[in-house]
């Protein structure tokens, strides 16, 4: 029996620290991964990253970390100026000092009020992901708007319209109405290098724009984001 308990007791202290060197790794690795973001990008603020616990021994015995998760709080983006928080997703990342990254999703996300600042919209509130604006004779009128990217510019366009609560489809607007709202909130964006914008969306955070791109150099890529 106490062959039993001291087998259970050799057990359970080996699994303890394993778990606790497999944590221990994973820390050490996030940290040189951070490390290395905050290298790139000297003005990045909040920056947390992430690998799978079951990459971690390919990590550490290879120059390759197969997937990390990067989030960055807060950092000034170079092609607007504007502040931003990043939710970076990075697969088949080179360890050697010109970090090439096979695959890599950006979600960049700024505030509503840094878009809309000049457009007039003050009462501007996110609602079923979309932008709801008052509109009409003495903003009796609420419509939603969307955003949209082409051509390298952002702008928003209404979703539907009601007025004093009854319904107007947005194909029944006048179309000069539609480029009124695109000519008050288009903005330029320069996409970072490597990358080309995969889609544009509102959520509670703000406005997200997804960039996404294959054989990227971190330090190319650094210089324009």
């Amino acid at each position: 029996m106490k062959r039993k308990k001291s087998a259970v007791i050799v057990a359970t202290t080996v699994f303890v620290l394993l778990g606790t060197a497999t944590l221990a790794a994973e820390s050490a690795v996030s940290s040189k991964i951070e490390s290395r973001v905050q290298q790139q990008l000297p003005g990045a603020s909040g920056i947390s990253a992430s690998v799978p616990l079951r990459d971690l021994p390919s990590i550490l015995n290879s120059d390759l970390i197969k997937e990390v998760k990067i989030d960055i709080a807060d950092y000034t983006l170079k092609s607007s100026g504007r502040k931003s928080s990043l939710e970076i997703s990075a697969k088949e990342v080179s360890k050697s000092a010109s970090t090439q990254i096979g695959s890599l999703d950006i979600k960049s996300t700024v505030a509503i009020s840094q878009l809309l600042a000049d457009s007039g919209f003050s009462d501007a509130e996110i609602v079923d992901n979309a932008l709801q604006i008052s509109v009409g004779a003495g903003g009796l009128g609420k419509a939603l708007i969307v955003p949209k990217y082409s051509n390298n510019q952002i702008y928003f366009q209404i979703k539907s319209v009601s007025i004093m609560g009854s319904p107007i489809p947005a194909s029944s607007l006048p179309a000069d109405i539609q480029e009124q709202i695109k000519s008050r909130t288009v903005k330029d964006l320069r996409v970072p290098a490597g990358l080309k914008v995969k889609s544009v969306s509102i959520g509670l955070k703000g406005l997200s724009v997804s960039f996404q791109g294959t054989n990227i150099n971190l330090r190319s890529l650094a210089l324009s984001l």
